[in-house]
Order: structure tokens, then sequence, then C-alpha cells
């Protein structure tokens, strides 16, 4: 039988299918990455899996893709590759095609623009077949794309633009600074300055990649009485996400900008004055009138012998808290190596035998290279249980950092209504590194047939990681030293996390009793607590803190205002800037009132308490103080309460000789009023120089169990004058002359300056200081306006002169009129096409020029023209350079020496290219060179 005809369309079909052209029952085609892709240079890494490179931005990377069939590959293949907006195919290689090829290679350089933001993107691999006719194809294709990462760049450059050569005492200080965003992505920083305040900016910046913006930072330079000083001005970048701080910091010098006699006396600085005093306390009110003389000073020129003395009397007060009892001091040295404490003095022998005494009597203290003594009496003025004291101590000098000593200590002590004497002998170690800080100390004491123990130790240990606090006291019941029968453990233990978290644990443990004056107002609540914080400090300006505690706080004094036990949660929030501070501190828990009987029950407790500042203006600082406290631990009934707690306080400075503060509580909880508080505090003082007047009251609350009535007001009126009184004519003063030189120029008129003198040059242009301390001081030149233009000392100004005993110092100041330097930048095309082929945006350039007479630093104008005038002849270099972008771009001959000479200018071309890179293939390998 024979079968019909095939249809035409069928026989086509047929004819596709045998001729493999319709793709059906063809193999797939595949298309894999070969490489990981990564920086330029990276060669093909085998068929491994297609993985996310990491590209610096600017930079340019390799990509190897295989392309595989199980059959031979169509000739009509075509391949394509898709790139984000504006990366650039800077180089590809096509694989040569042979008959029957199974597997093709691919090759591409990629570059990314150098202003490319950090994160992910995508590149596009396409193949397919081309089109047997206009609308069939074979229906074979495949693609890959490869997740490129584009690295985060983060870098703040910071350059200082324009500064003084010296500045005046009194005159503000400014210096411009360049901030420039050399990264790739935009940064928010925060900009300061310890020195000074930086103007017209706020406290944060944000800046776009690649832009930049100057700032100014001033100061105003303090008086002094140094003949010659450096005055520094700083700023500081700190970069949010943990990135590292930029900091610069410029020294300029500084001399006096008043006219100040040359003294041919050698004087002692004395103040004297007199005071109004009235208070009361006890229900009763007290006036009086004092005088006071103090003076402190080296009263020899050889500078060996220091004096420091105090008179403040008649005695009309028994009462020292408020600090008016009468003083007669003097202290003596001699080099540094023989100490004398005549008089009333602090004693502060060691810390277990007397850590604190204010008493009268002699100590005398010597200090050799290896050993060292101390011996005193003494006579307690302020702590009615005890009445004279002796003894002293000897030490021995291991090295610098770490020495052992032998203490002893004898006391006539009044103890509970009974006179004795106790003597005390003991040892001491300490050994203070720059990490590591140990005290210890043991000793015994012997009163009344009874021997007893003391013991101190103290440790202190701070590491990168890690800090530990140890502090040990112990006393016995019948060790009669600086404490008695006393306990204290406190233990802290902090492991910093990083250089903003850390953590850590305390413990405390005190039950002291230390023999205190009376004139410090303080008694000793027993506390018992251990706690666990953590602390967070993102930046310099905030600060979070949070910890739990467990604890218990009894009042010593009887009848006692609080004993309550308790445990809470703590957060707490710090905010310090230029203008506005805060602190918030919030506590949430459960305490336990101990003074009511038979109370077994826990209650709520929570508090609040917030304290704003804010700067007015640049001399006043006024702020608050609100606290809100909801717990039952000062109820003498149990019952929860709420305590309201609130105040303000103020603080002016004006011109540096007006200060005045003030202070306001309404009132204070219990377990805060075991030292001196007050309710208000108020005080002014005007300080002339030479005049000093000072106005001051207060009310108070002291903690003294012998008067019911506790609340002092206090009321003061003092006046001071300031005296230099000569102790006889300067010996081994010297002379400074000098003349300025150079032919054309105007020598007269131009004040010189030394130190804190000055002199105007006569007609010949001679100046003389006669009768100059010795010392070191800067010398200046203010020229004379009338004529001096582009005319400049030849030596760097101001200049270090040295003004030695009994010697005549001569200086000559050569003047010379100046040169300049004009350039400009020429931006160069590539000499080839691909990478960096087109300069489509020309780069931030900077021209430094650097010489023995300065630095100068400056930017191109809009025409890419740039110039320094009014140069001091000589050598200088002058270099050129792209901040943040060196490797993209190459400046030719971008580091000259030049030689400025009179009245002459300079002109100078750069010229700026892009960095050219080449890309060498080779049968076996890849490589990548840099063509300059």
């Amino acid at each position: 039988m024979n079968n019909p005809p095939l249809p035409l369309y069928r026989l086509i079909a047929i004819l596709l299918l045998l001729t493999g052209l319709n793709g059906y029952g063809q193999s797939p085609i595949t298309v894999s990455l070969a490489n990981v892709p990564g920086p330029a240079g990276s060669g093909p890494a085998g068929s491994g899996p297609a993985g996310s490179g990491t590209v610096v931005p600017g930079g340019h990377f390799t990509l190897f893709f295989d392309v595989k069939s199980s059959s031979s590959l169509p000739d009509s293949l075509r391949e394509e590759i898709q790139l984000p907006e504006k990366w650039r195919l800077l180089s590809q290689r096509r694989p040569a095609r042979t008959p029957g090829d199974q597997s093709l290679r691919y090759f591409y350089v990629i570059g990314t623009p150098a202003a490319c933001a950090s994160g992910d993107y995508q590149v596009k691999f396409h193949v397919h077949t081309a089109a047997v006719s206009a609308v069939q194809t074979d229906g074979r294709e495949a693609s890959v794309q490869v997740p490129i990462t584009i690295a985060p760049i983060r870098s703040i450059e910071l350059f200082v633009v324009t500064q003084p050569e010296f500045i005046r005492e009194g005159d503000t200080l400014r210096l411009t600074y360049l901030i420039r965003n050399s990264g790739n992505n935009p940064e928010k920083f925060l900009v300061k300055s310890d020195q000074g305040k930086v103007d017209h900016i706020a406290d944060s910046l944000t800046l776009e990649p690649g832009a930049g913006t100057n700032v100014t930072v001033s100061q105003v330079i303090p008086v002094t009485d140094n003949n010659a000083w450096q005055a520094a001005s700083n700023l500081s970048i700190m970069m949010t996400g943990g990135a590292e701080p930029v900091y610069s910091v410029t020294s300029i010098p500084v001399f006096s900008s008043k006219v100040r006699k040359i003294d041919p006396y050698f004087r002692f600085p004395v103040e004297v004055g007199g005071t109004y005093l009235s208070y009361r306390y006890g229900g009763r009110q007290f006036t009086a009138y004092q005088y006071l003389a103090t003076g402190k000073g080296f009263i020899d020129q050889k500078e060996r012998h220091y004096i420091d003395f105090t008179v403040r009397g008649p005695n009309q007060f028994v009462f020292p808290a408020i600090g008016t009892y009468d003083q007669y001091s003097l202290d003596y040295a001699w080099r540094k190596r023989l100490f004398v404490s005549a008089g009333d003095y602090v004693l502060q022998l060691n810390n277990l035998m007397e850590f604190g005494r204010f008493g009268r009597g002699l100590r005398v203290e010597q200090q050799f290279k290896k050993v060292a003594y101390t011996l005193f009496y003494q006579k307690a003025r302020f702590f009615m249980n005890q009445k004279d004291a002796i003894g002293g101590r000897f030490l021995f000098k291991i090295k610098e950092s770490a020495n052992v000593g032998l203490h002893y200590a004898s006391k006539n002590v009044l103890f509970h209504h009974q006179q004795f004497w106790s003597h005390m002998t003991g040892l001491a170690a300490s050994v203070h590194t720059r990490e590591f800080n140990f005290e210890s100390e043991l000793s015994a004491g012997q009163a009344i047939g009874k021997t007893d123990y003391g013991a101190f130790l103290r440790l202190q240990l701070a590491k990168k990681w890690i800090s530990i606090t140890s502090n040990l006291i112990y006393a016995g019941k019948h060790f009669y030293g600086f404490y008695n029968n006393s306990r204290l453990f406190n233990n802290n233990i902090g492991f910093n996390i990083t250089r903003k978290l850390t953590i850590g644990a305390s413990n405390n443990f005190s039950d002291v009793n230390p023999s205190l004056d009376a004139n410090l107002y303080s008694v000793s609540p027993k506390d018992r607590s251990y706690m666990g914080y953590i602390s967070y400090q993102p930046d310099q300006r905030n600060r979070f803190y949070l910890f739990y505690s467990k604890a218990e706080r009894k009042d010593r004094q009887q009848p006692a205002a609080f004993h309550y036990s308790e445990n809470f949660s703590n957060f707490s929030y710090n905010l310090a800037s230029q203008k506005f501070t805060l602190f918030y501190q919030g506590r949430y828990g459960y305490s336990k009132n101990h003074l009511v009987p038979d109370n077994n029950g826990r209650n709520e407790s929570f508090s609040n308490l917030i304290q704003p500042a804010v700067r007015l203006f640049p001399w006043i600082w006024v702020g608050g103080y609100f606290e809100h406290q909801r717990t039952s631990k000062f109820s003498a009934t149990g019952a929860v309460e709420n305590l309201l707690f609130y105040g303000g306080n103020a603080r002016v400075n004006i011109k540096r000789n007006l200060y005045a503060s003030f202070l306001y509580r309404n009132n204070y909880a219990p377990d805060e009023l075991y030292v001196r508080r007050s309710f208000l505090d108020a005080s002014i003082t005007l300080d002339l120089k030479r005049h000093v007047f000072a106005l001051s009251g207060s009310h108070s609350y002291i903690p003294n169990a012998a008067n019911t009535d506790q609340n002092t007001l206090f009321f003061n009126i003092r006046y001071a004058l300031r005296l230099n009184v000569p102790l006889g004519r300067k010996k081994n003063i010297g002379t400074v002359r000098g003349k300025l030189t150079g032919l054309g120029y105007r020598k007269q008129g131009n004040l010189i300056q030394l130190g804190s003198h000055k002199f105007m040059t006569d007609s010949t242009g001679m100046f003389s200081f006669v009768g100059v301390a010795p010392d070191r001081y800067y010398l200046s030149i203010i020229q004379n306006e009338s004529g001096s233009e582009g005319v400049v000392p030849v030596v760097r100004m101001p200049m270090l002169v040295d003004v030695r005993p009994d010697s005549l110092s001569m200086v000559e100041i050569p003047l010379t009129r100046t040169g300049s330097i004009v350039g400009r930048i020429e931006f160069l095309k590539a000499k080839q096409n691909g990478l960096s082929a087109v300069l489509t945006e020309k780069p931030p350039v900077l021209i430094k020029l650097n010489g023995e007479n300065g630095s100068y630093l400056t930017e191109l104008n809009d025409k890419g023209e740039f110039s320094f005038r009014e140069i001091r002849p000589g050598n200088w270099e002058i270099s050129v350079f792209i901040p943040g972008s060196q490797d993209r771009f190459v400046v030719e001959e971008s580091n000259r020496q030049l030689t400025v000479e009179t009245d002459k200018t300079l002109d100078l071309t750069f010229r700026i290219r892009p960095n050219e890179k080449r890309i060498h293939f080779s049968e076996r390998n890849f490589e990548v060179s840099v063509k300059k």
C-alpha cells in the first residue's frame, strides 16, 4: 500500500530537526563562572562555583565565563554582558573557535566608578544562538548573574589650611581646617575641639563622598606669666560605627600683648586682706572679723628656697564647719629635697595610722636618692578624742616606681572617757606603674595592755581589655589608729568587650569608723552591696549605664535616720555637649524598711531623676534638678510615700574676672545627709588682679547630733590686696640688643617684642632690652605698616632667644623683599581607550609649600590656578597631591624643589592624567600592571 505524500510543512520540520537548528533534541548550553571575582589581577580559578567578590571603588576585576555543551556549540552562538550603570568594560577576549568545540571561555576586565557607593551589584552574562530566519531560532540560550560587592571605604582626611605664625596673649587664635570625605559613602561625624570651639557649625556634620568643607576653630589665648610658650589648637573628627577618630593638633608660639616694664627687683607675691563673717548655728548668732595674709613663692633668685605661709585670725569660733577658724601655717622647701611644715598643717602619714589630721606642730621630711624619712609632732585641733601625736617613717626606694617603708606613730587618745597612749608600728610597700598600682600596709598597735592589728590593701590593674580594683581595710577593736573596729572590702572587675562596651561586677562591704576631723562634716553609714553592670558609650557625647544591685544601708548615727535593704535595677543616661548636658537615672525594685518593728514585707520602690543644664551664653550655664521617689524605706510607719526633690544651679564667668555661682535644693533624702549638704549656696568674686572682692552665703545641713537645729546660715564678705613685695635687686640679669639690617627698607618705628617686653626701633633699626631675667623668650617683630609691603625678615619669626645671667645677647634681623609663586593645573586625557579613558570629573587638588620658614597649603580656584604670595626668598619644596585618590590619577613631577628670589614670581604648571592600566595576555596566565 502506497503512503500519501507528506505535506510541505511537515517535510520542512523534519529537515530542521535533522540539521539540528530547531533545538529539539539538542544538548542544552550551560554557562558558569570560572573564577571568584576579586581585585584586579585575579586569574582563573578552575571551574569553581560563582561567588561574591569584593572590589574597591575605582578598581577593576576580571571575570572568566565557561560556556559548555555535551555536543558541539553552534557557530551562531552570541554573547553579551550587562553591567550596572556607569560601570565600564575595559577589555574583553573572545575565544578562538574551531569546529566541534564543546566548551568556550570568555574573559572580561570590568572597571568600577571611583565614586561607586558600597553595596551589592549584579553583572549578567548571557549567551544565545542567532536567528535562522526572521521567525525562527534554534531556541538555545543560557545566562549567569555574578554578585559583586563594592567594599565600603571610610576615609576622612583633615588638613590645616591657614594658621598664624604667632599669637598674642588675650587675642583669639583661629585655625582653618579642611575636612574631606575621601570614602565612597556619606559620612556623619562629630566635630570637636578640646581647647577651643568650632565656629558657625553644628556639633555634627554630614559629607557626601568626595565633598569637603572648611571649619574654623577659635580659642581665646589666656594671659600667663610665662615669657615663651606654645598654644595648642586641635580638632577631632569622631566618626560613627566604631571607626577610628581623626585628630590634628598644631602648636602656635604665644607672647604677651601688654607692655610690661622690666622690673629691676626680685619680688615675693603676697596677698593681705580681711573678712567679715556672720553665721547662725544651734539657735545662736555669731559675728566676727578676721585678718588674712598669704604668700607663696621662691625667696631667692636661684630658686632654691620656697615658702608658703598662711596667717588667718584671730580665733573667734569654736565651730570649724564653715572654714573660718584661725590658721598659722608655714611650709618651707629646699631644692625639692627638704620639706618643713610648722604651725597648722594636715598630717598624712599613711592609710592606717593617720590618713588626714589637721593640727598644730612640726613636720620634717627629707628626700635622698635611695631613702627618705619623715618626723612629726602634732596636736589635733578638730578631733576631740585625740591630743598629742608623735612619730615618723623611713622609706627605701627600690626604684622610681616602687618602695618599702617602716612607719611608727604614738597618739594620746581619749576613748570612751578613758585617756591613754596608743603605740603603732607598721610596714608598707607600694608599686606604681602605668597599668598597675599596688599599696599595702600592715600595722600592730599596743594600748592599755592590749595588742591589735590593722591591714590595708589597694590594687588597681588597667589593661586594654580588663580593669580590676580592690580595696581592703581592717582595724581591730583595740587598734586606735585612723580606723578603729573597722572592716571594708570593696572589689570591681570590668571587661572591655569593645572600645564602647564594658561589662562588670562589683561588691562593697563597708563598716568603717574613721576618726574624721570636725571640719570634714561626714559620718560613715554601714553599706553592703552587690552589683552587675553594663556600660555602653557609643561616642564621647553619650553614655548608657545599666546595672542590677542588691544592697543594705544603715545609718551609724543614733537615732538612725535610715536602715533598709533593697534590690533594684538602675538605668542611667548621660549626654555631654558644648551647650547642653543631661543626666537621667531611673530605678525600679523592692525595698524593706528595717526601722519599722515587725516589718517582714517588701514594698515596691522606684525613682526618676533628671538633671539638665544649658549654656545660655558663652559665660553662663543654668541647670536644674528634679527627682521623684516612691518608696517606704524612709517612712517611720513603713508606708509607701512619694518624695519630691528639686533645685537649680547657675555658673557665671564674665571676662575671666567676674565669677558667680548659685545652688538651691529643697531637700535631700535621709541617706544623702551623712555629709554636709547645702540647701542654698551663693557666691560672687570680682578679681581685678590687684584687688579681689568676694561675697558668699550658705544655708547648710551639718551632720552633728550634738545640736537639734542642724541648719546653718552663713555669710561672708572678703577683700584681699595682692602685693609683690621686693626682696632685693635682681642679680644675674641679662641684656638683649639687636638691629634690623638690609638696604632700602624702613627700619624706624618697628615694634620689637621680647616675651612681655616691647621696644620701638630707632632710625638705624636698633633696639635694646636691659635687665631681663634669665629665661627663654620669643622675640618677634611687628613691622611699620608704612613702606613694609612685601618686606619680611629673612629668618623665621618669632625666634627663640636664650637670655643668660650676666650676659649680652646680640640679635640681627635681616630684612628682604619677598617673591611669589603662581601656577596652574592641566588635566589631561588618557592615551588609550578603556580604563579611565575620559576624565569626566576633575578631582580635588591640594598644593603644599614646605620650607625652613614655614608650611602653607592651598586649593585651586575655579580656573584651576593657585598662588603663594609674599614668600621669603630661599629654598622651598612644592608638592601637588589628590586627597583620597592617589591610585586613580598621576601627577607628573608632583614634587619639585624651588628657589624663590626677591621680587620675582615663579610660574609653574603641573599636569594630572588618569592612571592608565594595561592588561597583558599570555597563553598561561593573565597579568595586570600599571603604566605611569
